[in-house]
């Protein structure tokens, strides 16, 4: 049973380890044990401010193979001064660490609760996955104030930067802390089967955002995703007051949900060669073509509606019903997200 709490002193206490004002410490939330009996845990970084402040959880890797949160996190750590900051960061490069090592989206091992972002906080008598989900989400509901879960296009697509938060303002207000680029929200329930809609069941501030894919993890590619990422946490920092310096800002957000385009067929993706992300389009405008394996054209994908793209597969083999495109469809545009802006 997770000791998780924040302490009359300062300490804050996350699973195994208790981080002083001032300390960083490398410590894991206990879950399961493997076959030879040794304990399992969840990795996590405490960065915890010599002055008060609120607790900004991180976390990563709820799918293993989506490796931007590990990356932007080790980045933001080499960045961090404790004994000048207000305030914690508990840090969570990988919260599906049996997924995580083989690179699946799930625990291959777990055919109950596959996907951790769909029956979280899960049960600590349940399935392997839901012992981890509940171990994670008992250490970190009473020591969270704002909760960013971090996503990508994993192995089969490429996501940029939208984020999905509810309907609150305390949620609208970190989305829209993260920074200029991020300026497509989309509406996400609470209560959903994910960290951020259970925490904000509870009065959390909550937002899971998405950007990168399996297909932008080499060199260049994934330091200037793990950059982006890092540099949007730190203006989330600003913002709340966490590190010193001032906080930049979208100013006008585009408010809206996402239509998937399926495939019509299996075969061959290719997509449009001109192809911009967030960029508005018309209906009916080209996506990309579908071939068979004989080379005949057997669909020419086209845009469901008015939107812009958010996301577009990166694989080109693709079975009838798969996922092809991302698309955002604005519903409202606000200027309204940040108090006394």
């Amino acid at each position: 049973m997770s000791q998780s709490k924040r302490h009359d002193d300062g300490s804050l206490t996350i699973g195994t380890g208790t981080a002083r004002p001032g300390d960083i410490v490398r410590c894991g939330i206990p879950t399961n044990k493997d076959l030879y009996g040794n304990d399992q845990d969840i990795p996590i970084i405490i960065v915890n401010g010599a002055h008060d402040g609120p607790i900004l959880w991180l976390n990563g890797g709820t799918h293993g193979d989506e490796a931007e949160g590990a990356i932007s996190i080790f980045k933001l750590l080499e960045k961090l001064d404790a004994s000048t900051m207000k305030g914690a960061v508990v840090a969570c490069p990988v919260m599906n660490v049996e997924a995580f090592l083989t690179a699946s989206r799930g625990n291959p091992a777990d055919g109950f609760t596959y996907d951790m972002n769909r029956i979280y906080p899960g049960n600590a008598a349940g399935y392997s996955t839901a012992r981890v989900a509940a171990a994670h989400f008992e250490a970190m509901l009473p020591t969270c104030d704002l909760q960013i879960n971090i996503h990508s296009g994993g192995d089969h697509s490429f996501l940029t930067s939208v984020m999905f938060t509810a309907d609150t303002p305390a949620c609208r207000e970190l989305g829209a802390s993260m920074g200029p680029i991020w300026n497509m929200l989309m509406t996400s329930p609470s209560g959903a089967g994910n960290p951020s809609g259970q925490l904000v069941e509870h009065g959390k501030a909550a937002i899971s955002i998405e950007l990168g894919g399996l297909c932008r993890t080499l060199t260049s590619d994934f330091h200037e995703v793990g950059d982006v990422l890092r540099d949007s946490y730190l203006n989330v920092m600003r913002h709340y007051n966490m590190i010193e310096g001032k906080a930049e800002y979208a100013g006008i957000w585009n408010v809206g949900h996402q239509e998937t385009v399926l495939a019509s067929g299996a075969g061959v993706w290719v997509g449009e060669r001109s192809l911009e992300f967030l960029s508005p389009m018309k209906a009916g405008e080209p996506l990309g073509i579908l071939y068979n394996l004989h080379g005949e054209v057997i669909d020419e994908v086209v845009t469901p509606c008015e939107g812009m793209i958010a996301g577009v597969r990166s694989r080109p083999q693709v079975m009838e019903g798969e996922w092809i495109c991302f698309f955002a469809v604005v519903d409202e545009v606000r200027d309204d997200f940040i108090p006394n802006a």
